[in-house]
């Protein structure tokens, strides 16, 4: 598989995660040294962009990796996980979903999807099984190319 049709495989799973979800962003980040890279991104605003890296303690998806378990929050502002959370102040997402990607059975980093607008339910079974799959589809992928 050629970089660029790699590319366009994790892009086009990303938009179905942003589609299927009703989400404006999705992200695919390596996760090392406890510092989170984007690897991937598909977004509505175009405002990440890919090899940019934040502390991972300051993203929302922490405790995914730390967890290592599927996190999903509809209601952000009602959550204890953000009410001192430092990215919610410079950026207030509303609503997050995020899953564990594993590679060789070791933590690899995490694909999440978020959006600035409340959700008016909680994310269905059916939504957090679709997060699960897409990590690891996109597991798949990166092991075809690493």
């Amino acid at each position: 598989m050629s970089i660029t049709e790699f590319k366009d495989r994790i892009n086009s799973l990303l938009s179905k995660g942003i589609g299927e979800l009703s989400m404006s962003l999705g992200v695919l980040a390596q996760i090392e040294n406890n510092n989170y890279k984007i690897y991937a991104v598909q977004s509505n605003s175009g405002a990440y962009v890919p090899g940019e890296k934040y502390a991972l303690g300051k993203t929302y998806s922490r405790e995914v990796f730390e967890k290592q378990k599927t996190i999903a929050e509809a209601c952000i502002a009602n959550s204890p996980m953000t009410l001192h959370h430092p990215l919610y102040r410079s950026l207030p997402l509303e609503s997050y979903i995020g899953a564990p990607i594993v590679m060789n059975g070791k933590p690899w980093g995490c694909v999440d999807f978020s959006s600035m607008a409340q959700r008016e339910e909680p994310f269905s079974e059916q939504e957090i099984e679709l997060v699960e799959s897409l990590a690891s589809e996109l597991s798949q992928l990166i092991g075809e190319i690493e």
